[in-house]
């Protein structure tokens, strides 16, 4: 038998959705630059630039290359091509460049799209439809990841308990139902057969008092008689029968309706305390991200005096290439200022395992307490009871 995977925690659920979030934007940004090639505008390129149009045309050389490598049967590769793994590793770390590219510029991306249209006159999509298929099956795993990860162990082994037993006690119900109607049925059949027989009775009485009636006139009146009593009195019991069927009936439906409105009651309170528990965690979630958000922002800032830095350093080294003491000076600033960047990242990154660290702690204690507060509540019943 297989071992069970242990629950994730809320904390590896956040990374879970972390990396589908990531792993989607990566993607929605892949599929907007064109495919084996690139608009050939001028003005695109111009703006643009050098170093990212280059770096493009890398990227669409290596997807073609790829293409080529796969369509062609192994063992007849030319001189001019690479073996499969080779063109598989180049394309993957060059897809990883142009994917950090996109996400730190995405003016590029518009840029591509409005030459790719202009190109193409406005028939083309901008994102094909296989792409389309595969972003939106992304999508749809995303959702149902993040619902299976919000639901923890406790409420869905407390659902499929509730459920089950609902389901047993309206399956009882039902049997009994279905054995009432089972008798009221049979009962119906047994008086209807009784009153068949007794109507071929009165008929053959009939029949032989025509052929009688000159002769015992009273003989007859006498055997009607009889017949219509014995008939009044089955009807009469058949009917008492019959009432008291259909008042047990009666009752098992009230009964069966009672307890089906308890179990609504039930399940609505269940309902309403996971959307509380849902709340306060995405109260948790939102607290964190905005603390993240302001991290992002201030590392976001020192990138950016660190670019300035970096562009103020390369202009002094085209002006002053010529003096070797300086030069040297300014590569001691720019190691100070990668040195400080570092300290000031692995400050961060303390930061947020210490944040997921405590609140993995807090949500632990809630729900050890939530626990003790249940059992607590079991306890006292069973005491009083």
């Amino acid at each position: 038998m297989a071992a069970v995977p242990p629950r994730l925690t809320n904390v590896e659920a956040q990374r879970v959705m972390a990396v589908l979030s990531d792993a989607l934007s990566k993607l929605d940004l892949l599929s907007r630059v064109p495919q084996c090639r690139l608009p050939h505008s001028e003005s695109m390129r111009d703006s643009l630039g050098v170093d990212v149009t280059q770096l493009l045309d890398e990227h669409v050389a290596l997807e073609r290359q790829y293409v080529a490598v796969t369509a062609t049967p192994e063992g007849c590769l030319g001189g001019t091509l690479p073996d499969l793994e080779t063109a598989d590793d180049e394309l993957r770390h060059s897809t990883r460049v142009v994917c950090r590219l996109l996400r730190e510029a995405p003016g590029i991306v518009t840029q591509l799209q409005a030459a790719r249209a202009t190109e193409a006159g406005g028939g083309e999509a901008i994102v094909s439809e296989t792409m389309s298929r595969f972003l939106s099956a992304l999508h749809a795993l995303q959702e149902q990841a993040g619902a299976r990860l919000s639901t923890t162990v406790e409420e869905d082994k407390e659902g499929r308990e509730t459920f089950e037993e609902v389901k047993a006690r309206d399956e009882k119900a039902g049997q009994q139902v279905k054995q009432l109607q089972k008798e009221l049925r049979a009962e119906q059949a047994s008086r209807e057969a009784d009153v068949s027989s007794r109507d071929a009775v009165l008929r053959k009485l009939r029949a032989t008092l025509d052929t009688i009636t000159n002769t015992a006139a009273d003989e007859v009146k006498a055997i009607e008689e009889e017949g219509k009593a014995q008939e009044q009195a089955d009807h009469a019991t058949g009917a008492e029968r019959e009432a008291a069927l259909r008042a047990e009936l009666a009752r098992l439906k009230g009964e069966l309706g009672s307890r089906r409105k308890e179990h609504r009651e039930s399940e609505e309170a269940l309902r309403k305390k996971k959307a509380r528990c849902e709340g306060e965690v995405e109260q948790w979630i939102a607290k964190y991200d905005a603390e993240v958000g302001e991290r992002y922002e201030e590392l976001k800032a020192l990138k950016a005096i660190y670019a300035e830095e970096t562009a103020q350093l390369a202009e002094l080294e085209a002006h002053f290439a010529r003096l070797a003491a300086e030069r040297e000076a300014e590569l001691e600033a720019e190691r100070r200022v990668a040195e400080e960047l570092a300290r000031q990242q692995a400050q961060e990154r303390a930061l947020h395992d210490g944040a997921a660290r405590i609140q993995a702690v807090f949500r632990g204690k809630t729900e050890r307490r939530l626990l003790e507060k249940r059992k607590a509540g079991k306890g006292g019943k069973g005491k009083k009871k």
